[in-house]
């Protein structure tokens, strides 16, 4: 991943859920369109983009009537279940305003151990790009217990992008 970013042809962006919220409890749809027009900008250019984004529990909160994030992960688990269809819905629709198509992949830390979920992901993600539609990748947290306790996405897209061998991160 040592080219410049003007030669990359496969990069993976990472978006955190403080971008995506600004520090609310919810999605901040500016913060979500700006992140889209950049995304565009590259696709534009010839670039294939991987998207490895955060938001599904802050997209559910507000759904479940949380006022504050919860501690139970039952309930973090719920408000991802809950989140993830709405933030692919806020995506796509934004993608669409560029005539860009986006597809949801879920993955777990299980799914870069087992050789075979390893593959069949990094196998989606390039058909996806061959297609010219846009990956979105989220970590799978209405049922992984370990990336809602510890991690985010930064691990998810660093994995990723040395799965998809991409030029930049």
């Amino acid at each position: 991943m040592k080219k410049s970013a003007k030669k990359s042809q496969k990069i993976v962006v990472k978006v955190g859920s403080s971008i995506l919220t600004g520090g609310s409890l919810s999605i901040v749809p500016q913060n979500l369109r700006r992140i889209v027009r950049h995304i565009a900008n590259f696709s534009k250019e010839g670039k294939d983009i991987i998207l490895v984004t955060s938001g599904a529990i802050a997209s559910g909160l507000s759904v479940l009537g949380f006022k504050k994030r919860p501690t139970a992960l039952s309930e973090l688990q719920a408000a991802a279940a809950v989140g993830q269809n709405i933030l692919m819905q806020a995506y796509n629709s934004e993608l669409e305003k560029f005539g860009l198509k986006g597809a949801q992949i879920l993955l777990t830390r299980e799914d870069f151990s087992d050789r075979k979920r390893y593959l069949n992901a990094r196998n989606t993600i390039n058909t996806l790009l061959q297609h010219k539609v846009i990956p979105i990748i989220n970590e799978n947290d209405a049922v992984s217990v370990d990336e809602i306790k510890f991690g985010d996405n930064d691990t998810l897209s660093a994995r990723v992008a040395a799965a998809v061998e991409a030029d930049g991160l």
